[in-house]
């Protein structure tokens, strides 16, 4: 098994959001692509935004074209969608 390579990585500054969109290649045929919070104090953590739990969920995909997708997805989502709080 090898160490998880970064695949692509941006940060985004909108607002009030500080966020980070990371893909990394697990495998061959795994990718993740999550959505970090970087603010200071953590304000969005938890919260929904592009279908994602803000640093706790992951979009998989099983290979590089897919993942730049879900990248370019989650990227947009960050920059402009309002995070929201996770409905029980």
């Amino acid at each position: 098994m090898s160490i998880p390579q970064v695949v692509a990585q941006r940060p985004v500054i909108a607002g009030d959001k500080e966020m980070t969109v990371s893909t990394i290649r697990i495998a061959a045929d795994y990718y993740d692509t999550v959505i970090f919070d970087d603010s200071p104090d953590k304000r969005h953590s938890g919260m929904v935004i592009g279908g994602y739990v803000i640093d706790s969920s992951s979009k998989r995909a099983l290979n590089r074209d897919a993942a730049m997708e879900n990248h370019r997805d989650a990227l947009i989502a960050a920059r402009n969608e309002t995070p929201r709080a996770v409905r029980s």
